[in-house]
């Protein structure tokens, strides 16, 4: 099974419109999809944010986690795995009315196992605000 950008989005959607933990990437929007790479756009807001004003550490972790299953998903074998391992390194801060931009590639693609890179930058300055890793297993 394999996904075109309009599935791609549908996929997205019913995501974030769900009642669950996602819904709070809402506010998310896909930019543009190649096979393995995924770049989204968020604009950084009052409830995106910790008690300092800048991103929260645990949405930029689902960021990370959201938006490399969905690299995956637009890869010939369309699977989203499930997590095996995930780390954050956070360089900058993203203060409230900062458009931020999340680029989701995937590294590599075994039999059973997949690797992800996603950056958070400022979509401004280029700026990093975080890389993330993110390893998922992909096999039957």
């Amino acid at each position: 099974m394999t996904f075109t950008l309009e599935g791609l989005k549908e996929a997205m959607k019913y995501m974030v419109e769900s009642q669950g933990f996602d819904r709070v990437l809402r506010k998310m929007k896909l930019l543009s999809a190649t096979p393995g790479k995924v770049v989204c756009e968020m604009k950084v807001e009052e409830e995106h944010t910790n008690r300092g004003g800048t991103l929260h550490g645990g949405l930029t972790a689902t960021l990370v986690d959201v938006v490399s299953t969905t690299a995956l998903l637009y890869t010939e074998r369309a699977v989203p795995g499930v997590s095996v391992d995930m780390n954050i390194t956070y360089t900058s801060a993203a203060k409230i009315g900062e458009d931020i931009l999340i680029t989701a590639q995937i590294l590599k693609q075994g039999r059973n196992i997949a690797f992800a890179t996603v950056d958070l930058t400022n979509k401004a300055t280029g700026k990093l605000i975080a890389q993330g890793r993110h390893t998922k297993y992909i096999g039957s």
